[in-house]
């Protein structure tokens, strides 16, 4: 495809943000947009665990991914190992031993960066439900254009039509990259370009995410 995005943004321009917090009925809950993509996440817990999945020292993760339309396949089922084992280093499990902590993930809307737009709405879900972390994740997604140019936040169109898709997820603190997940055909150097394109994106996340919880404090949310 040319280089020209398909909703005019420039290359490395994120889509319209949008967060809502307690969003639904749940110990935490929050809707998180990357444009038309729209991710609603659901905590319950601490709570009541069962014998066999208990674990003696730390609270249990469990993470259901749930798509747009249809039924979970193998694409949710690999978003849902990503989402648990990076909630898996940021939340301190070791506060809340033989807990449970159940976190449900439903795409409303699939317009590309769908994994990226569940890790921030978990995050902020996560916040809303008091859970305690060592730190905060957020996440970015880009594509490699067969021209080379690297696109952040791609839709659908964007990311079918392009040679490699990647997303990452860094730490609030110091931008540490927590994990990375890579599709299609690419260079070292373009990767490293990828990463450092997308960190920078993370931190106009971040600052999002600050904005949301200092005007839900400020109106007593």
């Amino acid at each position: 495809m040319s280089s020209n995005r398909v909703d005019k943004r420039k290359f490395t321009e994120i889509r319209p943000i949008s967060i809502e917090q307690n969003y639904v009925n749940k110990d935490g809950s929050a809707l998180f947009k990357f444009g038309d993509s729209a991710v609603l996440c659901s905590i319950n817990g601490p709570t009541e665990v069962k014998v066999r999945d208990e674990k003696l020292d730390k609270a249990t993760i469990d993470v259901s991914f749930k798509p747009w339309i249809g039924s979970p396949g193998t694409n949710e089922k690999t978003h849902e190992l990503v989402l648990r084992s990076t909630l898996e280093s940021i939340i301190q499990t070791n506060l809340h031993p033989r807990t449970l902590i159940q976190v449900v993930c439903q795409v409303l809307m699939d317009d590309g960066s769908i994994l990226a737009t569940a890790i921030n709405a978990t995050t902020m879900a996560l916040i809303n439900a008091g859970i305690s972390m060592r730190d905060i994740v957020v996440a970015v997604s880009c594509v490699i254009c067969k021209d080379g140019t690297i696109l952040i936040d791609p839709k659908v169109q964007e990311i079918e039509e392009n040679q490699s898709f990647h997303t990452f997820a860094f730490n609030k603190v110091s931008l540490n990259l927590l994990f990375c997940e890579s599709f299609g055909v690419f260079t070292e150097q373009q990767y490293f370009d990828c990463y450092e394109l997308s960190k920078t994106a993370a931190q106009e996340v971040i600052n999002e995410i600050h904005n949301t919880i200092k005007n839900n404090i400020a109106n007593g949310r």
